[in-house]
């Protein structure tokens, strides 16, 4: 008759390695992703990223005002979010710029901005 603890033990050990094998890979995508969104937004000229900077600081000082102990990843999420909202509006103020400024928050380039505007409100 087979041990079943030692069973049990080899299937637990397997699962621990799966998952932090899944919690490496998930690590890695968004370390990738940050990358990408960083490379987007340094690659625009710099009036392009003045404008998404620019409504980037007013959507972080707006949700301070509305979260008296602001956190900060709440703040990126929301602010990213408003900012790539707000792209069609950043795309058509920024002159020869904006189909770039476009494209750089369709890849994410809001969230550098964003994490910028948030800090200052949250340190």
């Amino acid at each position: 008759m087979p041990r079943v603890g030692g069973s049990l033990g080899r299937i637990g050990r397997n699962i621990n390695r799966e998952v932090n094998r899944a919690g490496r890979d998930i690590n890695n995508a968004a370390i990738h992703a940050g990358e990408q969104a960083n490379a987007a937004f340094q690659s625009l000229a710099e009036p392009a990223q003045h404008a998404i900077q620019d409504e980037a600081n007013s959507l972080a000082a707006k949700y301070e005002t509305e979260h008296p102990n602001p956190d900060f990843d709440d703040c990126v999420t929301i602010v990213a979010s408003g900012v790539a909202a707000a792209g069609a509006k950043i795309g058509a103020a920024s002159g020869p710029w904006g189909a770039a400024a476009g494209a750089a928050l369709g890849a994410g380039g809001g969230v550098p901005a964003a994490r910028i505007a948030c800090r200052r409100i949250t340190e």
